[in-house]
């Protein structure tokens, strides 16, 4: 596998400044993430922390993470967490079918990656840990993946048509239709030797699975967990009663922390960027389970709470009071969710997307306000994987890699021009120049002879014209025709790499370049000591 780097504009304006020109954007955040002073300020931090629920955390870690079939490896970070030295370096995403898009996996191999370079830059235990965020209702989002079909990625998706608010983690799902969405997206990948032992692995899942979110902790774990990757489901019962004290703090200071984002918004408008999280004054950044389903809660004038649909109405305190007798019916929501991270866990740094990195610039004034600073905030690292045909490609046209992803469609069109030897589009403008030049004034001299001769002149010169340009339109497609091996060969790199005009990390799934370089490959890439830095890295694959 042969590496290289790039530099690319990042989706959310912040974050791009956030990751290549920090000094813009340092009033709203805590840390310089690529900057080694600011671990070292970080963990000094966290060392002067206490974390009394250390042993709750392990227990319930321990046996949310035994009963997926996690690696040994994994488990043993669990129990490192038991000492108070011991740190995590936290990622998390929602639960999607066979583990969502590529980049679900990146985020993964980042905190593995972390972890192990600041354990040995710090001298410290460090684990990584993945937040399952089971409590998210956005079913369409974890519902399907993409499979290239031809040359358009089919989107492969497994109905929850009664869904409605509910979360993922209360998504129930049977073998038999796990089974027969495995056995779909399989039949879309070309066979290979890596395909029966996949599909195994996933049929056993599916029978081990009664949930979505399940289903891919089993996968998750499976895949990462011999690196040692603790995967924690955000809806786990465990989670809830160590939620308490976040949902405690949310509810009592609930109109200063929502003045405190909403003001940190306005600045960010001022300071040029957009709000990533729209959020409301009157929003009490948490959901309560109704039936099922996660319902929003807001503040009302008179401090007041009720749920969105207006059926309920509760004060602070009858809040705290359901809050202590039934945890399980809260749900922390985009605003909430890291302090609860940032109150369970020893965070030593978050790693999170472009749009993550973005919204966390929300949250600093509210963290102080509770007496907390933010995480090392880091993004992800990003990838684009090259295969074999891909790289002949670029190699027949003398692509870069600057060309692929800055000027493909430019090359695309120097590559037609440079094959047509006889200038069609120069030649066709040529000859209408050269009628124009001879029929215009002829059209003028007859106008003499009578009026209205000039005005069917002009009619019959656009007529000319237009027969001209049609006989031009016929010549193109011939052209296009007898060289659409070459368009096509333009239109397989943008269609491996550029998928709905997407990167392909936000489209496709692991599953399919497994099934074409095996385990063995994949071991190997979530080993490789990527260097963590803003860069996106193009993975020339063997």
């Amino acid at each position: 596998m042969r590496l290289e780097k790039l530099r690319l504009p990042l989706s959310q304006k912040l974050t791009h400044d956030y990751v290549y020109d920090y000094n813009k954007v340092s009033a709203f955040y805590t840390y310089e993430p690529y900057l080694q002073e600011s671990w070292q300020i970080r963990h000094q931090k966290l060392r002067n922390r206490t974390f009394t629920h250390r042993e709750q955390l392990v227990e319930g870690l321990r046996s949310y993470n035994l009963s997926i079939g996690n690696h040994a490896n994994a488990i043993e970070n669990i129990e490192k967490l038991r000492h108070d030295t011991t740190y995590a370096v936290v990622t998390g995403q929602q639960a999607g079918i066979l583990t969502g898009p590529l980049y679900t996996i990146y985020k993964a191999l980042t905190v593995l990656q972390v972890a192990r370079e600041q354990a040995e830059k710090l001298g410290a235990e460090i684990v990584p840990v993945f937040w399952i965020a089971g409590e998210d209702h956005d079913i369409d989002e974890a519902n399907h993946v993409y499979v290239m079909d031809g040359m358009e990625p089919k989107k492969l998706a497994l109905d929850f048509a009664d869904a409605k608010r509910a979360s993922v983690s209360h998504l129930t799902v049977d073998a038999a239709q796990l089974h027969g969405y495995i056995d779909e997206f399989f039949a879309l990948q070309l066979p290979s030797e890596y395909t029966v032992e996949l599909k195994g692995k996933l049929y056993e899942f599916a029978g081990l699975s009664s949930t979505l979110s399940d289903f891919f902790a089993r996968t998750m774990a499976w895949l990462l967990g011999e690196q040692g990757l603790i995967l924690v489901d955000s809806a786990s019962p465990f989670m809830r009663e160590l939620e308490k004290k976040g949902f405690s703090r949310i509810i009592r200071y609930n109109e200063e922390i929502n003045q405190r984002v909403l003001a940190q918004g306005e600045r960010l408008l001022d300071a040029g960027y957009h709000m990533q999280v729209e959020t409301a004054g009157d929003n009490a950044q948490f959901f309560l389970y109704r039936e099922g389903e996660r319902v929003g809660v807001e503040r009302l004038p008179n401090g007041m709470f009720q749920t969105r649909d207006g059926r309920e109405r509760y004060s602070a305190k009858q809040l705290l009071a359901l809050l202590d007798e039934n945890p399980e019916q809260f749900s922390a929501n985009v605003v909430s969710r890291p302090l609860m991270q940032e109150l369970i866990f020893p965070t030593l740094a978050y790693v999170g997307g472009p749009g993550e990195i973005s919204y966390w610039g929300l949250y600093k004034d509210y963290f102080e306000l509770l007496d907390l600073d933010l995480p090392i905030l880091l993004p992800r690292l990003g990838f684009s994987l090259l295969d074999h045909t891909v790289q002949k490609h670029m190699n027949k046209h003398g692509l870069s890699l600057q060309d692929i992803f800055f000027s493909l469609h430019d090359k695309r069109e120097e590559a037609l021009k440079s094959l047509d030897t006889i200038g069609i589009e120069d030649r066709f403008a040529a000859v209408r120049g050269e009628f124009e030049k001879i029929y215009v004034p002829l059209i003028e001299e007859v106008e003499s002879i009578e009026k209205g001769l000039f005005t069917l002149g002009q009619k019959n010169l656009k007529r000319i014209l237009d027969q001209v340009a049609y006989y031009e339109r016929k010549v193109e497609m011939s052209f296009i025709n007898k060289n659409d091996v070459v368009l096509r060969h333009f239109d397989r790199i943008a269609a491996e790499l550029f998928p709905m005009d997407k990167p392909q990390e936000r489209v496709y799934n692991i599953f399919g370049y497994l099934n074409r370089f095996g385990m063995d490959w994949f071991e190997q890439f979530i080993r490789y000591p990527f260097e963590i830095t803003g860069d996106h890295i193009a993975a020339f694959m063997d």
